[in-house]
């Protein structure tokens, strides 16, 4: 959810500990975890332990632990790579998704990472409503 608001955000579930410390002692990157930080990452100063199990409720903690901006970077993320995305001209995108995609939507957006192409369907109003509750509608 970090990406879908626009943070530059690493996630790999097979980190090992020590590139994890690694990049916490780069100062390029915040940590979050669960549990004590102490002990696994000392003299760190960008770690955040996450008190909820709940992904949700994780989300509202980060944001508002750490003051995050949830309305500039809107949708300016690839979800699946991190990369940026950006605008492209909707006949580049006809190869790329069904025709009745092509059909229904004028605005398209591309991943300059993996390729991905985006578009505002009706999922964008769920994610928006679901961001909304979770994050509050001043929020957004």
């Amino acid at each position: 959810m970090l990406r879908l608001l626009g943070y530059d955000t690493y996630y790999a579930n097979d980190m090992t500990a020590a590139r994890l410390l690694a990049l916490g002692r780069s100062g390029e990157r915040v940590i979050l975890t669960r549990g004590e930080t102490a002990q696994r990452f000392p003299h760190l100063d960008k770690v955040l332990s996450l008190k909820s199990e709940y992904p949700p409720q994780q989300l509202r903690e980060v944001v508002e632990r750490l003051g995050l901006d949830t309305r500039s970077g809107l949708w300016t993320r690839c979800t699946l790579c991190n990369a940026p995305i950006e605008r492209v001209e909707k006949a580049g995108v006809e190869a790329l998704v069904e025709a009745k995609i092509f059909q229904l939507y004028e605005d398209f957006y591309r991943c300059t990472g993996c390729g991905h192409v985006y578009w505002h369907g009706s999922h964008v109003d769920r994610i928006l409503r679901n961001l909304e509750f979770v994050l509050g509608r001043s929020s957004l």
